[in-house]
């Protein structure tokens, strides 16, 4: 890869950059303009917002009545990472609960990114290829989706660039020293932060190392001072604030594992050119980009091996741990690699296309393709989105009607297992945990002794979620789980005795 230091003439760089921000200005506008309200069931937003709730209020940061099951930790950890809730914790205190001012958090953590994109790749793609990179990126169906939840996946990606953008200014040979000493500390600051945000923001340490490595073959006194003021704030964080483990219990790799995870994130990423109409259009265009990509990465590697650096091993070392995950998260999880993948699949296209102009003369022909065909994907897959709201999740009446529910017909003190128990936790002041599914039934009901349960909901009935168990654990206990409240989503069952008492120890 070209050195990103690298740029056009002065004329040229000013334009293209005017370009590429009236870019980055109509995917925000389009983005604000199309949040939908409300949250799906997936309840990792609940325990983000709880955790902000407790910050702007002053409340031990891990009291949020989530009961943490160490026979399914799949659902979550005891406490999530601080860095997101720090962002929402201003928003909470001045609109509470409200979700769009929590939505247009992160929709501005995406024009960040898409401003980052910019600067940190104008000597590596031109104009116009830069500016559909940038479209593509952002304009991106699955991306569009990521907008509407209070996730920290499009905030991790803006930290993690802003953390290159001050390492690539780290790393300019012609930089004074101590500029560069000053930016390697942000670097390892941003860096930081990043972890804080998602965990996996750990990776960046040995990027910043490989970086250095490839092309001074030694680490230099800059990336050093990053990677010391990360491991400095990562354990200060560990150790005087959050110690939480519980994300390793779920951490058991084999090499089925592997392959299996290989595979399936590589059919989530052909989720960039879903369509919504032909199953067959979307595998031949993530085929046909995956060999631009191909193309790209191999050239840029051709032209400068001894040049290569952090955008070139970045995506490799992101991708190892979460193939590793035993929990598979689907496209979410590719969201910091969508922008690599991306900028390779052009750097790909801008080869072609100057073999193309010096044999037939014709300028930026594939690049046209490339767009065209992207266009038509994107607007037929937007075409079949809703975009008035979520069409399930906590926002629907009969969802606020279950959480009033509870609030009202329920001791303040009641345990409640539920597939979703970040969720009610923060919505009825309740404690909840989420069950499991043993051979045995009676570890069940042993579990719902230890943690004091009174009450099991079932649903939500959604094929995302597994919850078929628990339906028929309560059709196995008629007389023992007494029926209180149901709607089209949930069922809310009093636990009237333990059947399974007398062979408990």
């Amino acid at each position: 890869m070209e050195r990103l230091t690298e740029a056009p003439p002065r004329a040229r760089r000013r334009a293209g950059l005017s370009r590429g921000v009236l870019c980055v200005a109509f995917v925000g506008a389009f983005h604000l303009a199309t949040i939908r309200a409300g949250q799906d069931w997936g309840d990792d937003f609940s325990m983000y917002i709880h955790h902000a709730e407790n910050l702007a209020r002053g409340i031990p940061y891990a009291e949020t009545g989530y009961i943490y099951n160490l026979h399914n930790p799949v659902v979550g950890p005891r406490t999530y990472p601080p860095g997101f809730p720090l962002l929402l914790a201003p928003i909470v205190r001045l609109f509470g609960r409200a979700l769009w001012p929590m939505q247009v958090l992160v929709v501005l953590s995406l024009a960040g990114s898409l401003l980052l994109l910019l600067h940190l790749f104008r000597g590596v793609l031109p104009s116009p290829h830069l500016e559909v990179l940038v479209l593509l990126t952002g304009l991106n169906p699955v991306v569009w989706d990521a907008k509407d939840h209070v996730l920290a996946d499009l905030p991790f990606l803006c930290l993690v660039l802003s953390s290159f953008a001050w390492f690539a200014q780290a790393s300019a040979a012609d930089a004074p020293g101590r500029r560069r000493m000053i930016s390697g500390l942000l670097a390892g600051l941003f860096a930081y932060a990043a972890y804080a945000t998602r965990v996996l923001g750990v990776v960046l340490v040995p990027t910043f190392l490989a970086h250095d490595l490839i092309r001074r073959r030694r680490v230099g006194a800059p990336a050093m001072a990053a990677c010391a003021v990360f491991v400095l704030l990562a354990a200060a964080q560990y150790f005087v604030w959050l110690g939480d483990r519980s994300y390793l219990d779920q951490l058991t790799v084999t090499p089925a594992l592997l392959e299996r995870n290989a595979l399936d994130y590589a059919r989530s990423l052909s989720d960039l050119w879903t369509n919504g109409y032909s199953d067959v259009a979307r595998k031949a265009f993530f085929l046909a980009s995956s060999g631009l990509a191909a193309l790209g990465y191999a050239n840029a590697l051709r032209v400068g091996m001894r040049e290569a650096g952090w955008p070139d091993v970045f995506p490799w070392l992101y991708l190892a741990p979460v193939i590793a995950w035993p929990s598979f998260q689907g496209i979410r999880f590719l969201i910091p690699v969508i922008p690599f993948y991306l900028l390779y699949c052009l750097r790909g296209t801008r080869d072609l296309d100057e073999t193309v102009a010096r044999r037939w003369g014709r300028k930026h022909l594939v690049l046209a393709g490339l767009s065209a065909a992207a266009a038509v994907t994107y607007a037929a897959q937007y075409s079949r989105v809703q975009f008035g709201g979520f069409p399930t999740g906590v926002a629907r009446p009969e969802n606020v009607a279950f959480f009033d529910f509870v609030k009202t017909a329920t001791d303040s003190n009641a345990v409640f297992v539920f597939s979703k128990p970040r969720a009610l936790a923060l919505y009825t002041g309740r404690k909840a945990s989420a069950p499991f599914d043993p051979a045995d039934p009676c570890l069940l009901w042993r579990y719902f002794a230890e943690i004091g349960a009174s009450y099991v909901v079932t649903g939500p009935d959604q094929p995302e979620f597994d919850v078929a168990y628990l339906h028929r654990f309560v059709d196995q206990y008629p007389d023992d789980l007494r029926p209180l409240w149901r709607n089209g989503e949930v069922a809310v069952y009093r636990i009237e005795r333990n059947p399974c008492a007398p062979t408990l120890p």
